[in-house]
This record gives C-alpha cells, structure tokens and sequence, in this order.
C-alpha cells in the first residue's frame, strides 16, 4: 500500500499553535469564495487566484477542499491550506486529514510579496508529486501531496480580502507571468574602458551606501536595488560566449541561508528548464565551521536530469551582509567564477553556452547591477585598472 510520505507527518500531529488556531477561528466565518471542481483533478491543472487585499487585513487563506465522506461530515480534509498572515510577513502551507493537522510550512527563498490595499495573483499548479506556488507571477515554493490530488473538490477563499476570482485551465508552462515578473533585458557592454570612464564622471554615493562595498563600487552611484528573484534576458548578438563574461554585483543579507545563480533557456520553472550552470552557495553552517567557507553547489541540468554535480566547502569570499562582486566568465571549455576578482572554481560545458538566453537570480541577495560584457578577463591585471580608476576619480 502506497502512504503519501506527508501523511505519517500529519498522524503524529494533535493540535494547532495558539497563532495558527486564532487565524482559523477568525477567518472561519469569513467565507469570501467558494468554488467547486466538476472534473476530477489532474497534472497540468493550474487555479489562479485573483483578488483584492483589504487596507486592514490580518489574514487570509485558500483551502483545497477534498470530497466530503458523507453528507452529515461538517469538516472535510484539507489536502492544502495557504494562508497568508501579514503581521507575520510569510505564507504558511498545511494539510488537515481525518481533523488532524500538521507540520506548517513557512520557508521560501522569495521576499513576501503580498501588501494591505493592493492586488495580488496566486497561481497553483498540480504536478506528478506536488503542488507549485507562485505568487504575483514569481515561483514561491512547492508543497509535497499529503494526500491524492485527485481528492480535490473545490476550493474556499476566507479572510480579509474582497473581489476575488478563481480561473481554472490546464496550462504547459508556469508560472503565469504578470507585468512585474517579466524579465528585463541584460545591458551589453563591449568596452570596458568607456564604462570605467563613465563611472569616474559619476558623483559619489553617499557614505552610508558604501560601507563594505569593493574598491570598484565605491566611486559610482549605486542603483536602486533590483527585483528578487532577478530574470535577465541575453539577447541573440549579447549571449554569455567564450571571451565574455558576466558581472554581478550585489550583497548578501545579514542572516542568509542561501542564493543561487542560474544560467538557463527560458523563464519557465516548470517543465524544469534546460541549465548550462546553476551555483549555489549555502551558508549554513555548523560551530566549528570556519567563517567565511560556504558549501557550493554547481551544477548542469539537460535532457530531464541533473548532471556534473559537485558539492565542496570553500572560501568564497562571500558572507552575511558583506558586498560582493561575482564574474561567471566563459571559456572556450568551461565558466570560471571570481569573486571580488579571486578565482573559486570553473565548471566545465555541458553543452553550447550559446544556447542559453536567460540568468535566474534568487535566495538572500541584494542585486545592484548585472551586466554582460566583453573586455579583459577577469584576473589581478584588470582589478589593478579599477582600483587606478577610482583612486583617479578622488
């Protein structure tokens, strides 16, 4: 007898948190939306979620309700509850089976997205062994079934929102893109020199702006910060090939698990995409790991599987709330990665680079600036011409 993993979980649970049953008493009777499924559910099925959040809303939630038992039964498993709190700033993720509730899931690596008077768009697909989140059109987690998704009903909207609408189709690629989760199209610079020029001819930043940045920071004005996660679009003539590179520049936050860069064709998150190069660093870490190592992950994903995958503790010179500048340069044979103008690691081709359109940035970052150009590769010779520059520039 196959038993979803999810469901022993749920069969040690006895009781909510005193939060998690004040947000279920209080939206109870809040019923905002109800919608019932007429056709047994299936993978590729997607439920978009549209609504408006009131000015004073505390909470709301989705629930994905299974078939009743029988006609007297008032409280039907939930095979997944989202709830969103916003004092709290995070979304909560849960099944409820037979009454019983269990293990919330709360983590994600995307920044809350959801604010008081503003819309917001939810998407949930269902795949082959999960459900796939996202959230104002930027993938937000996935939850694992604790029971068959074709269990699925019908779904309740209840809390403090208003105006809302349910979609359902099938779809063959998520997430739905919204106008702010479309990809911005990655500057080109073909000579280096006349950027360097350009930035000397900059004002300053303010002092407060470039604490801990690197020497090649400190003379320009730092731009505001970009969307996380980060889509860059390469176009045709301006792909990642040998002889170019692309630089990174950005901080990581002071309490970080992880952030990951991703080279890959297209924007989608499900079918998985085709990746050339996927580095991740991870910064959790044991009392006697030494600070400033981090495990790196790298690795290719091409034809459906993971290949080439290399795990390693190194010194990054990457840490929490320290500003970094990070050059993934491409050779003929393989990328190599400088960090602050360090080597750290090369990764060899999979498969053509040229092939890849788009970078996927995401996890604890704080992006300013993400370019491709051509120019010297990265090395001692070129970081000696930016300290020249801004010692110039003083």
């Amino acid at each position: 007898m196959n038993v979803y993993s999810g469901a022993r979980s749920i069969a040690l649970r006895r009781d909510l948190d005193a939060l998690s049953i004040f947000y279920e008493e209080r939206s109870a009777a809040n019923l905002k939306k109800q919608f019932k499924l007429s056709k047994t559910a299936c993978p590729g099925l997607s439920f978009l979620i549209h609504g408006l959040i009131l000015l004073d809303c505390e909470h709301f939630v989705i629930d994905f309700l299974a078939k009743p038992k029988n006609l007297k039964c008032e409280r039907r498993d939930i095979i997944l509850q989202i709830g969103a709190r916003l004092p709290q700033n995070y979304i909560i993720r849960n099944s409820r089976i037979m009454g019983k509730w269990g293990p919330e899931e709360n983590s994600s690596n995307l920044p809350f997205q959801l604010k008081r008077g503003k819309t917001f768009w939810m998407q949930v697909l269902l795949t082959d062994c999960s459900f796939f989140i996202s959230v104002n059109g930027f993938h937000f987690a996935t939850y694992n079934y604790r029971m068959p998704y074709k269990w699925i009903s019908g779904v309740d909207v209840r809390g403090d929102v208003s105006d809302i609408v349910i979609d359902i189709f099938h779809v063959t690629e998520y997430p739905i893109r919204v106008s702010r989760s479309l990809p911005n199209d990655l500057p080109f610079i073909n000579d280096f020199s006349r950027e360097l020029l350009l930035q000397s001819s900059q004002k300053k930043p303010n002092k407060l702006q470039i604490i801990k940045t690197p020497a090649q920071l400190v003379d320009r004005p730092i731009a505001k910060a970009l969307i996380i996660p980060f889509y860059g679009r390469m176009l045709d003539d301006e792909k990642l090939i040998d002889g170019r590179m692309m630089r990174i520049e950005g901080r990581v936050r002071l309490m970080p698990q992880s952030f990951c860069v991703t080279l890959q064709c297209g924007q989608n998150i499900w079918p998985h995409p085709t990746i050339s190069l996927l580095f991740s660093p991870n910064f959790l870490r044991s009392s006697r790991t030494k600070v400033g190592k981090a495990i790196i992950t790298r690795s290719a994903y091409i034809n459906g599987k993971e290949v080439n995958r290399e795990i390693s503790r190194l010194h990054t010179y990457l840490g929490p709330g320290k500003a970094f500048v990070l050059i993934i340069a491409c050779r003929k044979n393989c990328y190599e990665l400088f960090v602050n103008g360090h080597s750290i690691l090369t990764f060899k081709h999979q498969m053509n680079p040229a092939d890849i359109d788009m970078v996927n940035i995401r996890g604890d970052v704080k992006l300013w600036n993400v370019v491709t150009e051509v120019g010297t590769l990265p090395g001692r010779v070129r970081q000696r011409a930016i300290l020249s520059s801004a010692t110039k520039a003083k």
